[in-house]
């Protein structure tokens, strides 16, 4: 049977997925992993004016699907969405302490996953990777 590249790429980020899974639950980590990346994204952009399309552009998702993790992480004390002084009708995205104190989890999680898919790759071919994942992603622009 011929390999197929959506195919291969699915299975690894399934993969993926299900490891950081089991590292969530190693680590005591209670949020889903769009959340971590939701929140992961607002420490990145800390200093910064982000709100909801911001992370939809960021996460690649519809806006009901970015409201329903905002109002999740909103109920649970996460984050506070405090209206922009220059158009109420937008919602800058604040995080609590009680998400930057997750910080430190998220990022175990991450360095250990990077770690093991890299573990036997050279840093050669993980070049030669990203360049490959590059074109993937120009390609489907």
């Amino acid at each position: 049977m011929q390999r197929r590249i959506g195919y291969e790429i699915r299975e690894v980020q399934q993969m993926i997925h299900q490891k950081m899974e089991q590292f969530r639950h190693e680590n005591g980590c209670e949020l889903t992993l769009v959340q971590t990346r939701t929140i992961g994204f607002l420490i990145a952009s800390r200093g910064q004016d982000v709100f909801q399309r911001d992370l939809e552009k960021e996460l690649r998702i519809r806006r009901s699907t970015a409201s329903e993790i905002l109002n999740v992480l909103e109920r649970d004390g996460y984050l506070h969405r405090i209206p922009a002084p220059h158009d109420a009708r937008l919602k800058k995205l604040v995080l609590t302490e009680k998400a930057l104190q997750l910080n430190q989890k998220m990022t175990e999680n991450i360095d250990r996953m990077e770690a093991l898919l890299s573990q036997s790759i050279s840093p050669d071919d993980q070049e030669h990777f990203f360049s490959v994942l590059d074109q993937l992603k120009k390609n489907l622009e």
